[in-house]
């Protein structure tokens, strides 16, 4: 915030990383959770409308998301129905040891964790789909509600305990932990522990009428290829760190799309045609079911990651998340060379209003573990 805040009073073109913000002790405070939002307003307010202010939010520029947001808006457009349900989960098997929760500092889970993290490209997936599925079908929604519920790091305590790590690993698990599970609990909640695991429920409402419900699964403790009890030099890859992620959007009685994306390897710097397949780095299938006797088309159709990457002429030696990445900076820089409007951009921030209201909103739920109501104006930064 302080960087942007200072780039905006200088006048210039911004590209920053998602979130957009997020606070210390976020996990545990109403208060910390709010000033994501707080911090959101002030951006745009303070904003000059002839620059750029791109938030680098990647899988607005993926091709697959890109097809499948055409399909939801083609189907809404035409028969005039919004998304009704969506189901959407996220788990990269961060597997921390319990001392480490402490002592690492990438990716920490002190004052905040998942929903901070990769959580947010998820948050956002939603926000978009959602957004453009009502204004293309001529529905609104005017509020919506969320309800959360955190696992923590004392939670992991409880389902692998000391003991179970001891069996394990042997007695050289001794020489990396010398804490009681007692004693890492007190240290988990003395320095404010964040969300290791998220599970969130939304709920769309017009005039108090319920219509659509979004499940939000976030989790870090999953499937991970960790065997080892010392952490690699690198934290984020190669570490056993495995993506596994999966989206099941329904359009009434009218169509279901369904994303796949399944790694079984947790090494992630090359890619081979063979990775397009199940378990692959770049695994990435599309499903769509239509009711093809209303709406037409074929009652199945199924898209890979490779046709993506045949249409989008990507090298096939490299993964199509790493060459997505590229397409933000280099769409960033079209803009600081004159060759692009600065606001005609896939991920301009105030597109991430809805967004940053659900993080925040998540924060809240997740905080009193009650389900917290808001309304919603989409017409407020536009």
């Amino acid at each position: 915030m302080p960087y942007a805040l200072w780039a905006l009073e200088k006048n210039m073109h911004i590209l920053m990383d998602k979130p957009i913000s997020t606070h210390k002790n976020v996990s545990n405070s109403t208060q910390e959770a709010k000033k994501i939002m707080r911090d959101f307003d002030l951006l745009c307010s303070n904003r000059n409308s002839t620059r750029a202010f791109v938030i680098n939010a990647q899988r607005r520029y993926h091709p697959g998301f890109q097809y499948v947001l055409g399909e939801i808006n083609t189907v809404s457009s035409k028969y005039h129905i919004p998304i009704t349900s969506m189901q959407s989960s996220h788990c990269d098997g961060q597997w921390r040891l319990p001392k480490e929760v402490i002592t690492q500092t990438y990716h920490p889970y002190i004052g905040y964790g998942k929903v901070s993290h990769s959580g947010y490209h998820l948050i956002d997936v939603i926000g978009q789909f959602i957004q453009n599925s009502f204004k293309c079908a001529g529905k609104d929604f005017d509020h919506f509600s969320v309800y959360s519920s955190f696992i923590k790091p004392t939670g992991l305590l409880e389902q692998q305990t000391r003991a179970d790590y001891l069996r394990v690993f042997g007695k050289d698990y001794k020489k990396v932990n010398e804490f009681s599970d007692t004693q890492l609990a007190r240290l988990y909640k003395k320095l404010g522990e964040g969300e290791v695991d998220s599970t969130s429920v939304i709920t769309l409402f017009k005039r108090g009428v319920a219509l659509s419900n979004i499940t939000l699964n976030l989790m870090h403790n999953g499937f991970a290829r960790r065997h080892w009890l010392l952490p690699g030099t690198d934290l984020y890859k190669g570490n056993g760190r495995v993506k596994h992620e999966y989206y099941n959007i329904q359009q009434g009685p009218y169509q279901n799309i369904q994303i796949h994306s399944y790694q079984a390897n947790d090494k992630h710097d090359t890619s081979t045609v063979l990775d397009y397949e199940l378990g692959g780095n770049n695994h990435f299938d599309v499903y769509i079911f239509r009711n093809s006797g209303i709406i037409g088309g074929k009652p199945l159709t199924v898209i890979r990651n490779k046709d993506f990457a045949v249409e989008m002429q990507y090298n096939n030696d490299t993964l199509i998340v790493e060459q997505v990445k590229y397409s933000v900076v280099q769409e960033f820089l079209e803009i600081v060379i004159g060759q692009r409007n600065p606001t005609c951009v896939e991920s301009d921030l105030a597109t991430h209003a809805l967004s940053a209201k659900l993080m925040s909103l998540i924060y809240r739920a997740g905080i009193k573990r009650k389900e917290i109501k808001e309304k919603y104006n989409n017409t407020q930064y536009r």
